[in-house]
């Protein structure tokens, strides 16, 4: 087992759920396939109401903090499941724990405790990821402490439009985000095998991410993306959180106790075993990133084989660039204005989206 499939990599989703929930179009008729990562996606999705959701990742870490998620949404007071998690301070989230570790399955127990300095700090910002991006934040803060401030404060997208033209672009400013987001150097924190491994030949990977945050703090506030928000303060405003850490997500989500379960394996092996069960929404997120072109292929055929009938899909892209394959684009009917507009309105300023309708007998 790779270090990335043995270390809790992601703790607090940065994808918008907005845009996932446009994209997918859930009801209470939805049988969801979806990524775990965070545990946040599973969980923002059930706000909706749903028939079925199957959560899929191949770090058990990441399956064991969805089911720790989960389990202290139902069995603890908001306040407390927010302070628990690290939201808010907790003097003993150790003790906490102990009262929920019976209602935990025995893989996920054991991750936990072996852990349990991660849950003392509450794991809500522990991810590897969330620790890097923390870091680069704190260089940010060092290279623009008093910019990056009043960046976050506004409450008018034009008055932050009129900042980021008058103040905020320099030189200095962009060679300094180029110089932190390198892959050179970043990839030496985040560790990430799908985050530079597979990236289109044609791309500047500096550029191109400097470009996506100009354009996203150009069309929303920068304090409304949890990305954003992560990278240039480390932690994610509690008035911006997402559903399930919101007290009505968490009341939504309760009603949705049914038919929820989470599997340890690779997307493409779980959906190649799997063979007995269908599913009409799947939400892949930036899988992508960890495959080969190949593989891919493959896994948009095994989405095809396990799809019902007028299934969705949502898939996201950040540096690489795939197409569905040619003898099954017929098959995927892609919604590209629908494409354009979540690029546009996506709080989470890096990805390109793939999203439509699987045509099937």
């Amino acid at each position: 087992m790779t270090p990335f499939y043995s270390r809790l990599s992601y703790s607090f989703g940065n994808e918008d759920w907005k845009t996932e929930q446009k994209a997918l179009q859930i009801d209470s008729k939805s049988d969801i396939l979806c990524i775990t990562a965070s545990g946040d996606r599973p969980l923002n999705l059930l706000t909706r109401g749903c028939s079925s959701l199957v959560s899929v990742d191949a770090n058990p870490f990441q399956n064991a903090l969805f089911e720790l998620k989960k389990t202290a949404l139902f069995h603890l007071s908001f306040s407390e499941y927010l302070a628990f998690l690290g939201a808010d301070h907790h003097p003993n989230r150790l003790q906490v724990y102990d009262r929920l570790d019976k209602y935990l399955s025995a893989p996920s127990s054991s991750i936990w405790k072996k852990n349990r300095s991660t849950l003392k700090k509450g794991v809500l910002y522990q991810g590897a990821l969330e620790k890097c991006l923390k870091l680069a934040s704190q260089a940010l803060q060092w290279l623009s402490g008093k910019k990056i401030n009043k960046l976050c404060s506004f409450d008018n997208l034009e008055e932050q439009q009129h900042f980021l033209k008058t103040e905020w672009n320099s030189a200095l400013w962009e060679r300094g985000i180029q110089l932190i987001l390198h892959p050179s150097l970043s990839r030496l924190f985040i560790k990430d095998p799908g985050l530079y491994a597979h990236v289109d030949p044609s791309m500047h990977i500096g550029k191109y991410i400097y470009n996506k945050l100009h354009e996203g703090l150009n069309r929303c506030l920068a304090k409304e993306s949890a990305l954003i928000s992560l990278l240039f303060t480390g932690r994610v405003s509690s008035d911006y959180f997402p559903p399930y850490l919101q007290e009505e997500g968490v009341k939504n989500i309760k009603k949705n106790t049914e038919n929820i379960s989470h599997q340890t394996n690779d997307l493409i092996s779980f959906l190649k075993q799997d063979s007995g069960t269908t599913y009409n929404r799947f939400s892949i997120s930036d899988v992508a990133s960890y495959l080969s072109q190949s593989d891919f292929e493959l896994l948009i055929e095994n989405i095809f084989k396990r799809a019902k009938p007028h299934s969705r899909f949502c898939i996201r892209q950040f540096l690489s660039n795939y197409s569905i394959p040619e003898r099954l684009v017929p098959y995927f009917k892609r919604d590209f204005s629908l494409e354009q507009q979540l690029e546009k309105e996506d709080r989470c300023f890096c990805y390109r989206f793939m999203v439509g309708e699987i045509l099937k007998n």
